[in-house]
């Protein structure tokens, strides 16, 4: 839990997320920073991983990682048959679960009682049903929003009793009025993003910074931060092969193992490295070709804000397939169904700069700035007056 300093005249707001993939929690941070510059507002930040017990936790998130990683199919299974039913009434199934997770989140309820915020904001869908249980039944009045962090709702999403809605596409807002949602309550907003992704950027000091050339194709790619999906090495070594001319970075996030192998098999001439986690990957999707991602909610929302072409790796079927299928539909991404696959879509991208070009301006078409639409949306109901740049 993180809380700044609270002034007497502050409005308070919680932003709750979940450490389930970091997608979830880097929105949390984008709308947190958003906040803290915008005027006399306390922010705290609570996760759900933190508050409930610690079997149910390993069994929550590490059941979402092991589906990903090792058992897609497992988890697209599991993704069809809880992703119903699609009305407004509940199915035995839902109410079953929800009523399991409300015992898990009994601390949640004992802070929200014994603390007063002016606004709550989810990240995750976890907490919603909960925190809307207590509105029914008048143990808060306190207003609640839900910014939604993937393309493909899936309807675990679904709960009544919300106030807004934040959706990243009209595409994802189609479902939540499929549930009866009001389009009044709803925004297409985009995803939360840093401002970093939409800031100009100098190429030459970047590439210079880097050690990268500014004159050759650059490939960003990535499995995940926290986990990686796919085979990463495959593919770095086959655009090697095919690619005469590019290099390959790959952000290997938190994986030393992915780290270690980059480093100990890249080949003379510096044309493959390894990057850990950093902060700054910004400036490489500046100044890459294109990047090879997994189809992760706030991943492709930064390339869309930098117009960086995506070619999307094979993804379990779930909410990373909706997000790759939106994004090949309306031109920004290209999919891919294994490894061989990605490779020649890289080769057949890099030599029509022409179609790399189209790529970039349809992502830049598909962004939207939901820092800044969810932050003025904020301050609207705290009675707060919108800034300039806010957000």
């Amino acid at each position: 839990m993180s809380d700044s300093a609270t002034r007497p005249a502050d409005k308070r707001v919680l932003i709750i997320t979940a450490s389930v993939g970091a997608g979830h929690n880097s929105v949390a941070r984008a709308i947190s920073e958003s906040l803290a510059g915008s005027g006399p507002i306390n922010v705290t930040t609570i996760d759900s991983m933190d508050i409930v017990p610690s079997w149910f936790r390993k069994c929550y998130a590490g059941s979402f990682t092991l589906g990903m990683t090792r058992l897609p199919w497992v988890y697209g299974l599991g993704y069809v048959l809880t992703n119903r039913p699609q009305g407004l009434r509940r199915g035995l199934q839902e109410r079953t679960r929800l009523a399991l997770e409300r015992r898990m989140l009994r601390r949640l309820r004992d802070y929200l009682l014994a603390n007063r915020f002016d606004l709550l904001v989810h990240t995750h869908f976890l907490t919603v049903p909960p925190v809307a249980r207590m509105k029914r039944r008048g143990m808060i009045a306190t207003p609640h929003f839900v910014t939604v962090t993937d393309v493909e709702v899936h309807r675990w999403w679904y709960s009544q009793e919300v106030d807004h809605w934040f959706a990243p596409s009209d595409y994802s807002a189609q479902t939540l009025r499929r549930w009866g949602v009001a389009e009044e309550r709803i925004t297409i907003s985009g995803m939360p993003i840093h401002p970093k992704w939409t800031a100009a950027l100098d190429r030459g000091r970047i590439c210079a910074e880097w050690g990268l050339p500014a004159d050759e194709p650059v490939v960003l790619l990535t499995g995940g931060t926290d986990f990686v999906c796919g085979p990463v090495m495959k593919i770095a070594r086959g655009i090697l092969d095919r690619c005469g001319d590019a290099h390959v970075v790959v952000l290997a996030g938190r994986n030393k193992h992915l780290l270690e192998q980059v480093s100990a098999t890249a080949p003379p001439g510096g044309r493959l490295r390894a990057v850990p986690f950093t902060d700054r990957g910004h400036e490489l999707a500046e100044v890459c070709s294109l990047m090879v991602t997994k189809a992760g909610g706030v991943t492709t929302a930064e390339c869309l804000a930098r117009g960086t072409p995506m070619v999307l790796l094979k993804s379990a079927p779930g909410h990373e397939a909706g997000n790759a299928r939106f994004l090949a539909c309306n031109g920004a991404a290209v999919l891919t169904s294994s490894a061989d696959d990605a490779v020649t879509a890289v080769a057949r991208l890099l030599a029509c700069p022409g179609l790399l070009k189209e790529m970039s301006a349809n992502g830049r078409r598909l962004y939207r700035p939901g820092r800044e639409i969810i932050t003025r949306a904020i301050l609207a109901v705290l009675g707060l007056p919108v800034q300039e740049g806010a957000g």
